[in-house]
């Protein structure tokens, strides 16, 4: 089999890759297990040459069709494997490239003992605007089959384009076939659109198919975008036992279904061969291996030991974007082989996808930037196209952009209320709390539009991340920081003078009356409180109060600017109240005069004979007089006392 596709279709001339697989008797290219993990030596020799309409600029040798081996069977002698390489090509061209040479090994029905396969190449646009890509057909390098018994043998074709593609016999004026073309008995018959092939097999021994795939764009259109060949060989055999009953693929996975993995992901499965003849057992097992596949041992189920499992691995490269496919069948003691099951490994890459809603770039809402309380998120179908929940699991996942994460995830098949398939739109509901400023995207399974068992193109998934993008709007939060200076008020005192005393108590400075007093306030906008704060001064019978707002904040961010003004407060306080103490001892001591008088009466008393002690008591008699009149005078004298802010 030799295929091809563009993979750079950017670059002049075009960059084409060469599919090819081969197969070889087993004495004639050895095939080990060593030889298979190491990828050396390769196997076959020869080159692919352009043959007919080449391009001018272009090599004739196309490349070597030599390939590594991938596998080989010691009971049916052959090795087998498979190889890319590319070649540059111009734009613009249809040309015959082929692999000729000799020789056939003894077959029941040939012309000769020459091969050929021939593959045409396409270098022009599609009408849509792309490259094509060849059908890749996967076939058991040898089937077996009792002779004079009717089989149905199915062809095993990809199209990674999903282009209608159809089975056609080798032609021999093409150099497709050399000379096997159509080689089989007359009673053969192959449904062209079904590839399906009915064989009869008179005789024991080898018969030659020699097939041509060929893909087109539509059913109706008729242009051929390519031709792909496959041979492989039928071996009929007889057998005196009369048990017909093939192996039967017994699987984890149904077979034909795809298998959707990313480059570089490995996938692990079992395949379970169960034998149906009595007495019999599996004495091996046929198998096309891509590149990147190795197998365990085949092992007896310890519970039944009519069925023998082994490993697979797999290990995806992104060379292999597209269907690869795995087909197997096991070989009973008798001689009956089992049908070829083929697994559809399907490399994806988030860019390759060609579901037609990705590919039509249809309409989906909401996209951009939304609240993070978003519920409802809509993705339209194209015309006359709808689709209907699936059977099989498979989820709608929002992921974040930065790291690819699911964020969310949604089981289509178990979500019927929060994930509907109306008739013309996919409507998706949620119920979580985006994180704000955070940027996501939504991304598609396999198998949610599409139950991947189809292995059509609506069963691939929509995992390219600038598909349907939203971003959540960021919450702002701010700190306000200001230096607020509030000035307190300037108070003046008039004072008349009433009595003697009463000019000293009223007189008293008030320090507060014009103090200046800086209040940092740095709060977030979303966290400032206040209180009232009351400052009450009282001189005499006459009160000051000064009302200020301040921002209430806790223990722990308590302004030192605050604490240097109670402090500040504090010391101007105790000032005041040392300057009234000592204000009161100076009111009770004797005025000079009093003290002249007192110096007057002693000497009178002296004179007069008079004790000093009766002087001492008209002493303190004349004080208190004094002092109730003070008293008296300041109750009296109240309203003459003017405050002017």
């Amino acid at each position: 089999m030799i295929s091809w596709r563009v993979v750079n279709s950017t670059s002049t001339p075009l960059v084409v890759e060469i599919l090819q697989r081969h197969a070889w008797r087993l004495g004639y290219y050895p095939c080990t297990a060593a030889s298979i993990a190491s990828g050396s030596p390769t196997i076959g020799s020869g080159t692919l040459t352009c043959y007919s309409s080449c391009p001018p600029t272009m090599a004739t040798n196309l490349g070597s069709v030599a390939v590594p081996c991938t596998s080989y069977n010691t009971l049916e002698d052959y090795s087998m494997g498979e190889s890319r390489f590319q070649v540059k090509i111009p734009k613009n061209y249809r040309f015959q490239a082929i692999y000729n040479s000799s020789a056939w090994f003894a077959l029941v029905l040939s012309t000769g003992s020459d091969w050929s396969v021939a593959v045409q190449i396409n270098t022009f646009q599609r009408s849509n605007g792309k490259y094509n890509q060849a059908p890749i057909a996967t076939m058991l390098p040898i089937i077996r089959l009792r002779r004079n018994v009717t089989y149905n043998v199915k062809i095993n074709v990809a199209d990674n384009d999903f282009d209608p593609y159809q089975c056609f016999w080798s032609n021999g004026s093409l150099n497709e076939c050399g000379g096997v073309c159509k080689a089989v008995p007359a009673s053969s018959v192959l449904n062209q659109t079904s590839c399906m092939l009915k064989f009869i097999g008179p005789s024991v021994g080898y018969y030659a198919i020699a097939l041509t795939i060929v893909d087109f764009e539509s059913l109706t259109n008729t242009t051929q975008l390519s031709r792909v060949p496959l041979q492989f060989i039928f071996h009929v055999w007889d057998t005196n036992n009369t048990c017909l009953l093939p192996p039967v693929y017994l699987g984890d996975s149904p077979a034909d279904q795809c298998i959707y993995v990313d480059p570089g992901q490995v996938v692990t499965m079992r395949i379970r061969i169960q034998i149906q003849c009595p007495g019999a057992n599996l004495s091996s097992v046929i198998a096309v291996y891509p590149p990147g596949f190795s197998q365990s041992a085949i092992y007896e189920d310890p519970y039944d030991t009519t069925i023998n499992f082994f490993m697979v691995n797999y290990t995806a490269a992104a060379n292999q974007v597209g269907q690869n496919l795995f087909c197997f069948a096991g070989v009973d003691s008798v001689g009956n082989q089992g049908d070829s099951t083929c697994l559809r490994f399907t490399v994806q890459l988030s860019t390759s996808s060609l579901n037609t809603l990705y590919i039509g770039n249809v309409t989906r809402y909401p996209i951009g930037t939304v609240s993070k309380f978003q519920s409802v998120w809509t993705i339209l179908y194209p015309n006359a196209t709808s689709f209907t929940r699936p059977l099989v699991e498979a989820y709608i996942r929002f992921k974040l952009q930065s790291t690819a994460e699911d964020f969310l995830t949604l089981n289509v098949v178990l979500e019927t209320t929060n994930v509907l398939y109306l008739s013309d739109r996919l409507v998706i509901y949620t119920s979580i709390e985006f994180t704000p400023g955070q940027s996501f995207y939504i991304s598609f399974d396999p198998g949610v539009f599409l139950e991947i068992s189809t292995c059509l193109r609506n069963s691939m998934g929509i995992t390219d991340s600038s598909f349907w993008p939203f971003n959540i709007v960021p919450e702002i939060t701010t700190t306000l920081s200001t230096t607020t200076t509030t000035e307190a008020p300037t108070t003046t005192l008039k004072v008349r003078t009433v009595g003697k005393t009463d000019r000293y108590i009223l007189a008293i400075p008030l320090l507060l009356s014009t103090l200046q007093v800086p209040v940092p306030k740095t709060l977030p906008m979303t966290e400032i409180q206040t209180t009232i704060a009351t400052t009450t001064t009282t001189l005499g019978s006459s009160t000051i109060t000064l009302t200020t707002e301040k921002p209430f904040t806790s223990a722990t961010n308590f302004p030192v600017s605050v604490i240097i003004i109670i402090t500040i407060g504090g010391l101007i306080f105790l000032i005041i109240l040392v300057w009234l103490m000592l204000y009161k001892l100076r009111s009770d001591m004797p005025s000079a005069s009093q003290k002249r008088s007192l110096r007057d009466d002693t000497v009178t008393s002296k004179r007069s004979g008079r004790s000093i002690t009766s002087i001492v008591q008209q002493y303190r008699l004349a004080i208190r007089t004094n002092r109730r009149k003070s008293k008296h005078n300041l109750r009296n004298n109240q309203h003459l006392v003017e405050v002017e802010c």
